[in-house]
């Protein structure tokens, strides 16, 4: 198990980039893909995408990062890569309806963007705890779940 304490940099830094770069070309770069919420972290334990175990334990004046470097030796680096984001895409039926769910979504404490006409909640937990919260919203039809196949 490789022990991380610190963040090295980040991917873009002029520094780095280069010696990356050349690293990626061999396949030497490893990915620890890490979700918006366990990029708040400071202690964890993750494999990389090419299975190597790390202990990261970090002290609150680093931060994490898409792109943040934690490993950086002549045959290998280590990157963290945030996972993409699942969203749940909401259409409200009505201008009053989709200022209640913004409001609602809101209090929630929701991360959302706006897609056009439609609410887009950040998905940080089962989406099923999402659609019970909303339960109402549906109920009363101000709300429809628009799935993309």
């Amino acid at each position: 198990m490789i022990q991380i304490n610190k963040v090295l940099g980040h991917s873009h830094d002029s520094n780095l980039s280069s010696q990356l770069h050349d690293l990626a070309h061999h396949n030497k770069v490893e990915y620890i893909v890490l979700d918006h919420a366990n990029l708040q972290r400071r202690r964890f334990r993750a494999q990389t995408d090419q299975g190597t175990d790390c202990a990261v334990t970090i002290s609150r004046d680093n931060k994490l990062s898409n792109g943040a470097v934690l490993l950086l030796e002549d045959d290998r680096a280590i990157v963290v890569k945030m996972a993409e984001d699942q969203w749940l895409s909401l259409r409200p039926k009505d201008v009053p309806c989709a200022i209640e769910l913004g409001y609602f979504a809101g209090n929630m404490h929701w991360r959302v963007k706006f897609e056009n006409e439609l609410l887009n909640i950040a998905l940080e937990s089962p989406k099923e705890i999402y659609i019970d919260r909303l339960k109402d919203f549906f109920d009363q039809n101000k709300i429809t779940l628009i799935t993309h196949d």
